[in-house]
């Protein structure tokens, strides 16, 4: 069976769309809601057949997918936005890709220029702080399957709960030598409705600060992550950028 988790963080927009298309897509699959946000998105998900999380705590995009990963029970796990960001045909071609972990190598269109620069220099940043990753070359795409088994393998090290967890799971699945594919989709980008774009400056520190912490995590420094005086000023910086 697949399992299908959306990260819904104030979608009641989005979210009747994106499970009834699913639906459609991927019949008889497991559809997983997580919600962590204060709208209507469980109202509007209740109405479909998707099984729906409620999180009391703000948990981040990268949270709401570690915690629908544990909760899923599918052989194989489809996470994917509440916007659905590729076409059914890039789905399945996804979907039926023999790989742990496929990723959406993007093509694309309607992107601003600041937004490709920032992208661009994102992917630049990656590379420069993960060489092992530099023959992958998107890690934003909005859509992965992930083997079941092997992703709740590699829960304990996903230690990002916002944006920047595809690339933690693209680095643990890595270091495992589990198998990692990449397939070509087209992507339109659409600005309208964009948390990211409502709040860029908060959302560019957030990754910024989320990168650095993963490679301190694969680290000699470790341990530093756990002290009280980071513990406490990571929670002083999410209560601020979140």
């Amino acid at each position: 069976m697949l399992s299908i988790v959306i990260p819904a963080y104030n979608e009641e927009k989005r979210i009747g769309n994106a499970i009834n298309t699913l639906e459609k897509w991927l019949p008889s699959s497991e559809i997983i809601v997580i919600f962590d946000g204060k709208d209507k998105t469980p109202e509007v998900a209740r109405l479909f057949q998707a099984k729906i999380y409620e999180s009391k705590e703000r948990l981040g995009k990268g949270g709401a997918i570690k915690e629908g990963i544990r909760r899923s029970t599918g052989e194989r796990i489809f996470v994917i936005d509440a916007d659905i960001p590729i076409s059914k045909d890039d789905a399945l071609r996804m979907i039926s890709t023999h790989a742990d972990l496929v990723i959406p190598k993007r093509k694309i269109i309607g992107m601003p220029w600041k937004r490709r620069f920032l992208h661009g220099s994102f992917i630049f940043l990656v590379k420069l702080f993960f060489p092992s990753l530099a023959n992958i070359s998107d890690f934003q795409g909005g859509a992965k399957v992930l083997n079941g088994n092997k992703a709740k393998n590699v829960l304990d090290e996903i230690i990002i709960n916002d944006l920047l967890i595809d690339i933690n799971l693209i680095y643990a699945f890595k270091r495992r030598k589990y198998k990692v594919r990449e397939i070509e989709v087209g992507y339109v980008h659409d600005e309208s409705n964009s948390k990211i774009s409502r709040s860029l400056i908060k959302v560019i520190i957030l990754m910024f600060l989320s990168l650095i912490k993963l490679r301190v995590y694969y680290s000699p420094l470790r341990g530093i992550l756990q002290s009280k005086t980071f513990l406490k000023v990571q929670d002083l910086i999410l209560r601020r950028l979140r």
